[in-house]
């Protein structure tokens, strides 16, 4: 199983688990998405569990700020976990 990590604007998380496209979202006690201030809580929310791989995948909207029509979409990287 694999931890797939969005980055989102204003510095928060989501945290999803699972393979490839098979993916499920971390939610709270009331079903909502639950978000996460930094890599750390999501660490300390995981601490029981092993993954295969991490994945952190960070977006940006500075191309399409800056008037680029084509920006080559997320960055996705494997983390150190």
């Amino acid at each position: 199983m694999n931890l797939y990590i969005e980055s989102l604007e204003g510095g928060n998380y989501l945290a999803a688990t699972g393979m490839g496209a098979s993916r499920t979202l971390v939610r709270d006690k009331k079903s909502q998405p639950k978000t996460f201030h930094c890599l750390n809580e999501i660490r300390e929310h995981f601490d029981t569990q092993a993954f295969e791989h991490v994945w952190l995948r960070q977006s940006t909207p500075y191309e399409e700020m800056v008037g680029q029509t084509d920006h080559p979409g997320a960055l996705e990287l494997e983390i150190e976990w």
